[in-house]
């Protein structure tokens, strides 16, 4: 049996964290899509007595917050204990992180997911623009569409521009710390050579 650091431990403990984080943002998710499609296609659901509502609406974030901090532990120790470079960056990597304060820490998190977070919002804004524009009765399916989209490219444009200020904002954080960044190729030329 191997003991593992404290540091080591902080790690496995912050990749679970992140991929119990990611499980229950999906599983949330999707129990609020399943509750807003819910009336329109299975109204027998919101009839159910409140204790049954609120299992069912549970359970997904539950299941895939545990599913996905378990696989996202399997990961880590695959990563950590494949090989003495992938641990040696791993470490790296997470002094690194323990090295910035919270603002850099978001600042990189955000650019890390800018793409994501970006496509996400405009789903959002696609969504909540229509929702916003079909109330109105006077104007067709057609000019609803238009409008909603031209409400959504405005949040769009708004998005982007903030991604574009998030990109220098990197760059300052990045001239202050040194970025840890082997691939897969690097690893594997380093552990031929360290053999030798």
């Amino acid at each position: 049996m191997k003991l593992i650091s404290p540091e080591e431990r902080r790690a496995h403990d912050r990749m679970v964290n992140i991929g119990g984080l990611k499980g229950l943002i999906l599983g949330t998710a999707l129990s609020l899509g399943l509750f807003g499609f819910a009336p329109k296609y299975y109204p027998r659901l919101l009839k159910l007595p409140w204790s049954i509502k609120t299992a069912i609406f549970v359970v997904p974030p539950a299941f895939a917050a545990s599913v996905n901090g378990e696989l996202s532990s399997q990961d880590f120790d695959y990563e950590m204990y494949s090989s003495e470079t992938s641990q040696k960056r791993l470490m790296e990597e997470h002094q690194r992180w323990e090295e910035l304060s919270t603002s850099e820490k978001v600042v990189e998190t955000l650019d890390r997911h800018k793409f994501k977070i970006v496509t996400g919002l405009w789903a959002a804004s696609m969504f909540g623009s229509w929702h916003y524009v079909n109330k109105d009765p006077l104007l067709t399916k057609t000019q609803k569409l238009v409008q909603a989209r031209m409400y959504a490219q405005f949040i769009t444009v708004g998005l982007l521009l903030s991604t574009l200020a998030l990109s220098m904002m990197e760059e300052k954080v990045e001239k202050g710390h040194k970025k840890v960044n082997f691939t897969a190729d690097d690893e594997a030329l380093e552990e031929v050579l360290n053999k030798k």
